[in-house]
């Protein structure tokens, strides 16, 4: 508790899936938490949430179509005015659909990289001139352990997530002596821990399959990927930048 008291953060994607459990932990540790979905109602409802359970006042949702110059820019202008300073980035929102390759059309290979590589580009640009006025802060984009291994039916997916980990080694360089730090996240197949989300029969048999191939002998899920989200928003990383930590239960090694 409270290796980010006070500090202001924007999760995007943040009031579904994983990015419920991102907006959740940083709530805990103190953060005030801009919980940005491309659902406006979905966000208010889980902030609500999110603020009776722990009791606080921390979670602040805002609609964002984070595929949208004009939004994104809007969104790193409400946080500065409301909180005064933008602390952290967490780039969760995305997509991964399953399709064949050659049956992705241009249209839907667009669209995937828009939310997948687009969205990090556009929140990253709105932010960064608030974060080097200041002279700190820390962006953590979400990428795929799939850039290491591939797998099929899904290139567009993997494409627009091997250009976040290029953007974030770029932007590492670029912005370091401005204080500010920029790493990503790997994650491995993860189970929803969601009762109304329950992964499809062809889903559970390839995370099952997968299962065999990882060191650690469990399923992944959200929960696993808290405490490295946290290390890489906190104070904790302050001499990492450019970095990509996996998570996957030693699926893939580096």
């Amino acid at each position: 508790m409270g290796r980010l008291d006070d500090s202001v953060v924007i999760v995007t994607g943040g009031a579904n899936g994983i990015g419920r459990w991102y907006c959740t932990a940083l709530v805990q540790e103190g953060a005030r938490v801009v919980v940005c979905d491309v659902d406006a109602e979905g966000a208010a409802g889980f902030a609500g949430w999110l603020n009776e359970r722990t009791g606080s006042e921390r979670a602040h949702p805002l609609g964002v179509d984070v595929t949208s110059p004009e939004q994104t820019a809007g969104m790193a202008a409400t946080v500065l005015a409301r909180f005064g300073a933008v602390d952290v980035l967490v780039n969760n929102a995305g997509s991964y659909p399953h399709v064949a390759f050659e049956d992705i059309d241009h249209d839907a290979w667009r669209r995937v990289l828009a939310l997948n590589l687009d969205s990090v580009f556009l929140c990253s640009r709105a932010v960064l001139p608030v974060m080097r006025k200041q002279g700190r802060g820390a962006i953590v984009n979400v990428a795929t352990n799939l850039v290491w291994s591939g797998l099929s039916n899904m290139a567009h997916y993997i494409a627009a997530k091997s250009g976040v980990i290029g953007l974030t080694k770029a932007l590492a360089r670029e912005y370091g002596e401005h204080g500010i730090r920029v790493n990503a996240l790997a994650p491995g197949a993860v189970v929803p821990d969601l009762p109304d989300r329950p992964l499809s029969p062809a889903g559970r048999e390839a995370v099952d399959e997968i299962l065999q191939y990882q060191s650690v002998k469990r399923h992944q899920h959200p929960r696993d990927l808290v405490g490295t989200m946290l290390f890489l928003c906190s104070p904790e990383s302050e001499f990492m930048s450019g970095q990509v930590l996996t998570v996957d239960g030693g699926l893939t090694m580096h």
